[in-house]
């Protein structure tokens, strides 16, 4: 109810009421929606001292709107101030429909009796409606105001009168939803369609997905992708046909999680923003892989896919050298293009080579000739990227361009064909969905509009929202630039919404391309698979709805117990995936009774219902699980829920123990032990320290009466010992520590031990001496007690072998281990000596950051304190080096990338040297190593994929520097005088984001460039296919692309900042927290 457009105005050559539409301009907020008409009502208060705590202000109408003034003099739970609402008084009437709104800007004035100009005014803009009926200001005057004035100004109220104007605009809501608070907004029944979750920073994605799916064309050509046989999780093609099926019947926003789980990515790939071009062409070469062979061949061809001609032709002779490649896209530069039509006219501009640039034209020698670029042709759907971002290599940073740039609704692109395309069909292409960024470099908010049909409406799909949208929101709103603005107290500031990618269609294809899918369109199998998994959602649904009907009940059985190797009795976690540890889940009625529930189980058993019976299973104080009391047939027409809340309220499930009776030898029927206050049951757990294992072994009814020792028997028959042998007893303790885990005195009673049923007792086997050295040497528990501690310390380590050792593997060691037994551990698992092995932490990118010093008294905790947690367990790197730890840190460790055949054949490997070593030493055994022996090895550095340094040999090996090997190149022994050097390095779209290994290379003079692009091939290693994708541009604060074979790239005044840069996508294997964009196939 409170606005927070408030504003303070004195206008003193304007008088109230008379001047209103004149102070309305001039106070009332700036909007570019129609008005249609500004109204004036005002209100004299003679008695201000006698109003009551709430006065409404008289009724006066508007185009039929019936308003009024909510006034309170004594303020709105304010003590101190005047608060004044305009209340829309036609939506309080009970005719009135709840989509009823309207939508104004009002001003509420207060003025002095006796001067009308002296006077202040609070402005506002709302959508009034059923359940927001009036809007305005809490604190409108302060009481000291009202009668001394402000600014200057008298008091308002003179002998206790006063006067309060309104003036109401009503505005045009054009769209239906201007100035909507979207609570409980329903895009499905407003506009027809919906939106789609955002993941975290998924917008982007989901902007293109929404332009893809209303090429209906193209959405037709996804369906008849063959995916009968494919997996949801694993088939991108599936996951995309069941999203477009999803926006097209679906009442509610639709998850792309199934979608990008196909592509392979996690949680940390969701919330990472990309680069809308390339992952639009990602997507596409995968989806275009999948079509072929199918009716869907070629369909992204023919519906994104156009020709461009790059050309050279001569000035004064006949010659041109040209190449055609097709495109999926264009990229129009935005700095310095006013609009469309002038960054075609720019993409297309002919430069002349003349005097130093002259081009050397074969059989003609240099000459001057014109260079450019020409369209052959455009396609059906034509997919324009704005060039908002760009590399600045002073900053070395990139930035967004906010400049105006002017798309039209309709562009006819016949202007930028060359002189022999076809222009047999019209080249008028209708502008069909755009692409909007809000933001900056560093992040932002992307968000589509698109016009389904050929009708001309326009919606925003911003995320799980999607509204109706006017042509001026669609084109004015998104062209940058400062904003149009007309209002004399507003500045104007450049926006950063803007838009960087627009779809066109071709006008004579546009019913075509837009054509409407219909459930007739849908292959038969996937109609089949869409409605079963519906049917799927919607029993989910039930039960979610049903679920206060139903609790959980947990049932566990002697094999339980025997499986499980805790001190517990058993597990009752639903997370245990060994589901012969932990307890058997059912989901039962609450309203079931005992008996039907027994009849059930021993149904599924397939036995008679009084073979077994149940106890319940309690949480004892020390919250540990144990069996409570015996369900007698006396409860059997009690439900499940009374059970439970007689038993265990505080616990929201049902936990029993099923146990199964024994079998009278003479009669053949089922007993049970009858259970009494002298009669118990006790269950017993062996630990065997040969194998260092605790489970469980049987249990026994025995009467408290008796001394402990009485049991020794029995428990030796079910531990497999021959009698006799001596046994220590422990009793499970409440608390697993050295003061509570003691032996019981086996001449003791059970009784004097306070046992109860469902106690557990521990044993295992008295150990000689000599046993004793055996396991302490081998740092194992020599008895339940340290065993049961060492279970509380458990903890999960990964090991990550650096040198290939081994592949990765976990080991469950104890936080109190020494670095001593740590080694061991180790040692024992990968079968070589624990001094030969060194320990390092990770950083927090995973990656080996230092190493593990084998202090005195370090323990597993203290090196644990300084790592990362990487999720469900800790990781530790290892080397297993060819000498002592203590003998190693005496040297200096070298890391080196040998790229070796090709420069695309990276292999890490590690040298020890000593302290003081050089190059040299390193060159000597690598050669030997890579069996080149005689060959001249290049070592360099490299920082950001750019060359670095060079190194001598004669340097001392740098420490904790990683460095680059390369043999030289036979080419460089025979280097001419006039042959020079310049560096290499690989990005990818923009010079931000470099990759792979960068190297020097050599420029031979004259040499065509088409001989060039060989040795480059030659030396990066890089295959046909990629190669023949790769762009060379001569980079430095600008990009010169190199487009034709017979350029000389000799003929090219390199500066100390400029390089050779290949474009071509990054193939190579990064780290995690970089990684790049990627689709799995």
């Amino acid at each position: 109810m409170n606005s927070k457009l408030k504003t303070e105005i004195t206008v003193p050559k304007y008088t109230l009421p008379n001047d209103f539409q004149a102070i309305a301009d001039q106070c009332m907020p700036f909007t570019q929606e129609e008005a249609l008409g500004t109204y004036c009502s005002t209100w004299r208060i003679n008695n201000w001292s006698d109003l009551e705590n709430r006065v409404k202000g008289p009724v006066f109408e508007t185009e039929g709107l019936k308003w009024s003034l909510l006034l309170f003099p004594n303020g709105n739970n304010q003590n101190d101030v005047v608060s004044t609402y305009l209340e829309l008084s036609s939506s309080l009437e009970e005719d009135c429909q709840e989509d009823f709104h309207a939508c104004a800007q009002f001003l509420i004035c207060i003025s002095n009796p006796d001067d009308p100009s002296c006077y202040i005014t609070h402005a506002a803009q709302h959508r009034f409606s059923k359940l927001e009926a009036d809007w305005g200001f809490t604190g409108f005057i302060s009481h000291k105001e009202l009668k001394e004035g402000i600014n200057d100004k008298p008091g308002f109220l003179v002998n206790d009168t006063v006067v309060l104007t309104t003036i109401v605009r009503l505005i045009k809501d054009q769209t239906g939803v201007l100035w909507h608070n979207f609570i409980n907004y329903d895009s499905k029944k407003t506009t027809g369609y919906v939106g789609l979750h955002n993941q975290g920073a998924t917008c982007y994605m989901n902007s293109l997905f929404q332009s893809l799916y209303f090429t209906n064309y193209f959405r037709l050509a996804v369906y008849q992708i063959p995916t009968d046989n494919d997996e949801p999780c694993n088939s991108i093609a599936l996951a995309l046909q069941r999203l477009f099926f999803n926006l097209q019947f679906s009442n509610y926003a639709v998850s792309t999680t199934e979608v990008t789980r196909s592509f392979g990515w996690n949680t940390v790939d969701a919330f990472m923003q990309r680069d809308v071009q390339e992952f639009n062409r990602l997507l596409q070469d995968n989806l275009e892989r999948k079509m072929k062979g199918t009716p869907a061949e070629d369909s992204i061809k023919r519906l994104f896919v156009g020709k461009m001609k790059s050309y050279i032709k001569c000035i004064n002779v006949e010659y041109e050298s040209s190449r055609s490649e097709d495109y999926y896209d264009i990229q129009l530069n935005v700095k310095n293009c006013k609009n469309l039509e002038e960054s075609f006219r720019n993409y297309i501009e002919v430069e002349t080579l003349e005097g130093e640039n002259k081009y050397m034209a074969e059989g003609y020698g240099l000459q001057d000739a014109k260079k450019g670029v020409i369209f052959e042709s455009f396609p059906p759907v034509l997919h324009l990227q704005l060039k908002r971002f760009e590399y600045d290599m002073m900053r070395d940073a990139m930035f967004k361009i906010n400049d105006r740039h002017e798309f039209p609704p309709v562009i006819d692109l016949e202007p930028y064909l060359s002189d022999t395309a076809n222009r047999s069909t019209s080249h008028r292409y209708a502008l069909h969905g755009v692409l909007v960024h809000t933001g900056d470099s560093s992040g932002g908010h992307y968000f589509a509009f698109v016009r389904p049909t050929i009708e001309d409406k326009w919606f925003r799909f911003d995320d799980d929202r999607v509204t109706p949208a006017l042509l001026r929101e669609v084109l004015e709103d998104n062209y940058g630039g400062e904003m149009l603005n007309t209002h004399p107290k507003l500045r104007n500031v450049k926006r950063s919404t803007n838009a960087y990618m627009l779809v066109y269609i071709r006008e004579s294809m546009r019913e075509e391309i837009l054509k409407e899918v219909t459930i007739d369109d849908i292959p038969d199998h996937l109609m089949e698979r869409f409605k079963k998994e519906q049917i799927e959602i919607e029993l989910i649904n039930k039960q979610r709805l049903e679920q206060h009907l139903y609790t959980k009940a947990y049932i566990v059985g002697e094999n339980h117990f025997y499986m499980n190797t805790g001190p517990d009795f058993v597990q009752v976690f639903e997370d245990d995936k060994d589901s012969s540890r932990t307890a058997a889940i059912r989901t039962v009625r609450k309203d079931m009774t005992l008996k039907m529930f027994i009849e059930e189980i021993a149904k599924e058993l397939n036995t008679s219902s009084d073979c077994f019976r149940f106890w319940i299973l309690l949480n004892r104080e020390n919250q540990t699980v144990r069996l409570g009391i015996a369900l007698e047939q006396t409860e059997e027409n009690f439900t499940l829920e009374e059970i439970r809340q007689a038993n265990h309220p505080e616990y929201p499930y049902l936990r029993l123990y099923l146990e199964a009776a024994t079998i009278d030898p003479l009669t053949g029927l089922p007993l049970f032990h009858d259970t009494n206050a002298d009669d118990i049951l006790i269950f017993i757990k062996l630990f065997d320290q040969g194998s260092q294992t605790l489970r469980g072994i049987g249990k026994l009814y025995i009467n408290v009466d008796h001394p402990i020792y009485s049991i020794e028997d029995a428990v030796n028959e079910m531990c497999g010992f021959e009698r006799g042998t001596p046994l220590n007893i422990y009793e499970v303790p409440i608390e697993v520590d050295n003061e509570t885990i003691e032996l019981v005195d086996r001449n003791d009673t059970f009784d004097e031990h306070d046992v109860y049923s469902g106690d557990i007792f521990c044993v295992e086997r008295q150990l000689t001496p000599e046993q004793i050295k055996i396991l302490k040497n081998e740092y194992a528990s020599i008895n339940v007690a340290d065993y049961l501690i060492s279970l509380q310390r458990r903890v999960l380590i990964t090991f990550v072998p650096r040198n290939n050792y081994a592949d990765d593997f976990d080991l469950i060691l104890r936080t109190d281990m020494q670095y001593s037994e740590i080694v061991y551990r180790l040692g024992k698992f990968i079968n070589c000596n624990p001094l030969n092995l060194r320990l390092m932490t990770p950083d927090i990118y995973g990656n080996p950051r230092s190493t593990v010093h084998p202090i005195e008294d370090l323990t597993l905790w203290d090196i644990i304190q300084t790592m990362p947690n990487t999720g469900d367990s800790w990781r530790l790197f290892f080397d297993v080096l060819t000498m002592s730890l203590s003998e190693f840190e005496k040297k200096k460790l070298v890391k080196l990338n040998i790229c070796y055949p090709k420069l695309n054949q990276v292999n890490y490997t590690e040298f020890i040297v000593k302290k003081n070593a050089q190059l040299l030493d390193i060159n000597a055994e690598l050669q030997d190593k890579l069996e080149v022996t005689g060959q001249e090895i290049r070592f360099f550095t490299v920082e950001n994929h750019k060359l670095k340094e060079d190194l001598s040999l004669n340097q001392i090996v740098p420490e904790d520097t990683l460095i680059y090997a390369e043999l030289v190149p036979q080419e460089e022994l025979k280097k001419g005088e006039e042959d020079f050097y310049i560096s290499v390095y690989h990005y990818q779209r923009d010079l931000a984001k470099t990759h792979s290994v960068p190297f020097r290379f050599l420029v031979i003079k004259d040499e065509p460039f088409k001989d060039t692009k060989k040795r480059l091939q030659e030396r990066t290693g890089l295959e046909d296919k990629e190669w023949n994708k790769v762009k060379f541009n001569i980079v430095s604060k600008f990009i010169s692309n190199i487009k034709e074979d017979e350029y000389v790239l000799s003929d090219h005044k390199f500066t100390k900042d400029e390089a050779l840069g290949l474009d071509h996508y990054d193939t190579t294997q990064q780290q995690y927290s970089e990684k790049g964009l990627f689709i799995k196939e």
